[in-house]
């Protein structure tokens, strides 16, 4: 559990250096409202990204993103809810899910695949 906890937050962090480097402007890492949790939360020029990132070792049991279930979106959905309702100027927004594959190594986190999925789900 604690590999399983490290990748995350290395994952997390790969996820937002390509967000950076994609334009994007961070706002929040580790969102927390509601019993609600949104890894990140970015502006992607004017559009409000709720971003899940979800980081595994390979694909042996399928895409990263399968993990984003019924369950994490309503969640995602809750939290989002709450946040537009805080921050009223933002008009438009979609959920986004980052895959990082990679694994932890004596010389730190190495990712062999980045995949961002816009649009990944629709409230």
């Amino acid at each position: 559990m604690i590999a399983k906890n490290i990748s995350g937050r290395f994952g997390e962090k790969k996820a937002i250096e390509y967000l950076q480097e994609s334009g994007y402007r961070i706002l929040h890492h580790s969102y927390k409202v509601a019993g609600a949790e949104i890894d990140i939360i970015a502006t992607d020029g004017d559009v409000l990204c709720f971003i899940e990132v979800k980081t595994r070792k390979n694909k042996d049991f399928g895409w990263a993103s399968m993990a984003v279930d019924k369950r994490k979106m309503q969640k995602m959905i809750l939290g989002a809810r709450c946040y537009m309702k805080n921050n009223p100027s933002y008009h438009t927004f979609r959920f986004d899910v980052v895959e990082v594959y990679g694994e932890v190594r004596t010389s730190g986190f190495s990712v062999s695949e980045l995949n961002h999925i816009k649009n990944a789900f629709e409230a």
